[in-house]
């Protein structure tokens, strides 16, 4: 099977009468009205069920606001003191009577996953063991920080997977579906969830729960939803958007080079009595709070810079291929790395909502040449590095221009137009009242 460069169908952006709407998104752009979020956002869904044909469930609009809105005025009447009681008696449960490892904590060292690592062991008396998924391309500033979380009190388990075969499986996921971080999301949802069944540790605990930018406030309760970490019948996954089977036979991929990216079973996830939960049920969840105590309380550093792509310079600050994940978000939705910051830091009452639309207007969408050329280097497929996987593809070695072409590629011409300028929005933020 071999991947060939990717054909742009620039005539399917001329007819502004039956534009084409890929991906299954709402043909109707629409903008919430506070916090700007727009209805082509998709939701979270389970990740080893992507492919190139899934339709995205997106967030829902009520009377020109969204989910994520009426989420955040909903808490205003959450008694938070019942919450705190609620947690501790759930803590109380699991802890162990000997001090060995009573809770699981995923993450990277970043400012939440510090935030309820530390908060876990040093407010609730709970003692946690902490892990995590090998960024692709670490940053300096990543590393410090992931290092840090360990000096301030906390043993960790790092997965690092076959660099080669994750590389080559991130070639393949950007090709399918534009998603260059899709194969680190399989693994960082999967290798927790098979760590605590491998060492008997029923209770994992997560930072926010998906609700909190949109995903279906009637599915917000302590737990996370199974689905997202585990599935009913293996034979019928996808991982780089492309069904297993043919990842075994098409491409030659052994089962221990596909295992992190597999989940559990729903049969094998109950028989662990596995429990995740979000720590964000519990509190008046707030991203910039988690970053004032983790700076408070050890020896956090943000990017020495601004974070391309955005204005701030400490979230998810670990991996260079953030860059290159949120411009395509951009190409794909329309929304780029900005957005997503504006309109969380909207509902938390951080920004205005006129601020937020002159940080969209000024950094949404910049193109990623920060650490481009690195990054393509590691997309890419030589004769010396991959002999045996060099074949599966027309144009192995990826450059900017090829690049672009397969960005141009996902645009849907519902969402994009072409001009004289180069591609701009049907529409933008400064179209609402």
């Amino acid at each position: 099977m071999i991947i060939k460069k990717p054909k742009i169908e620039l005539d399917s952006f001329n007819d502004t009468q039956n534009l084409d709407v890929k991906y299954g998104l709402n043909k109707e752009i629409k903008y919430c009205k506070k916090c700007l979020m727009s209805n082509q956002r998709p939701n979270m869904c389970p990740e080893h069920l992507h492919t190139i044909d899934t339709q995205k469930a997106t967030i829902k609009f009520n009377d020109d606001y969204c989910d994520a809105c009426k989420l955040t005025d909903n808490k205003k009447d959450v008694d938070w003191d019942k919450r705190d009681f609620e947690l501790r008696k759930l803590l109380e449960k699991y802890r162990s009577k000997d001090g060995s490892y009573d809770v699981l904590v995923p993450g990277s060292g970043g400012k939440d996953s510090f935030y309820v690592a530390h908060k876990l062991k040093y407010e609730y008396g709970m003692h946690p063991l902490t892990c995590t998924f090998a960024p692709n391309i670490p940053t300096e500033w990543g590393k410090h920080n992931f290092y840090n979380w360990i000096n301030a009190g906390f043993a960790n388990y790092l997965f690092n997977c076959d660099n080669l075969i994750h590389r080559f499986i991130t070639r393949l996921s950007i090709e399918t579906l534009l998603h260059p971080f899709q194969p680190w999301i399989l693994g960082q949802k999967n290798f927790p969830t098979k760590f605590a069944a491998k060492l008997k540790i029923p209770l994992i605990i997560y930072g926010e729960n998906p609700a909190e930018y949109g995903n279906p406030n009637e599915k917000y309760y302590d737990d996370m939803l199974m689905e997202w970490f585990a599935c009913d019948d293996l034979s019928k996954i996808s991982i780089a958007g492309i069904p297993i089977r043919k990842l075994r036979y098409d491409y030659s991929l052994k089962e221990n080079e596909l295992d992190p990216y597999i989940p559990l079973t729903f049969d094998q996830f109950k028989k662990a009595d596995l429990k995740c939960v979000a720590f964000s049920y519990f509190e008046n969840w707030h991203p910039q709070k988690n970053y004032y105590y983790t700076v408070k309380n050890s020896d956090f550093k943000p990017s020495p810079e601004r974070t391309l792509g955005t204005y701030s310079k400490y979230a998810s600050i670990d991996d260079k291929i953030d860059d290159l994940h949120f411009y395509t978000t951009k190409v794909k939705f329309g929304i780029g790395r900005t957005h997503y910051d504006v309109a969380q830091e909207i509902r938390s009452g951080d920004l205005t909502t006129q601020e937020g639309k002159s940080l969209i207007n000024k950094y949404d969408g910049e193109y990623p040449d920060r650490f481009l050329t690195e990054i393509l280097q590691y997309l890419s497929i030589n004769k010396d590095e991959f002999p045996q996987k060099y074949k599966f593809f027309e144009e192995p070695v990826i450059n900017q221009d090829y690049f672009d072409d397969l960005c141009d590629s996902f645009r849907s011409p519902h969402i994009w137009k072409k001009t004289n300028l180069g591609w701009v929005p049907r529409k933008s933020i400064n179209d609402e009242s």
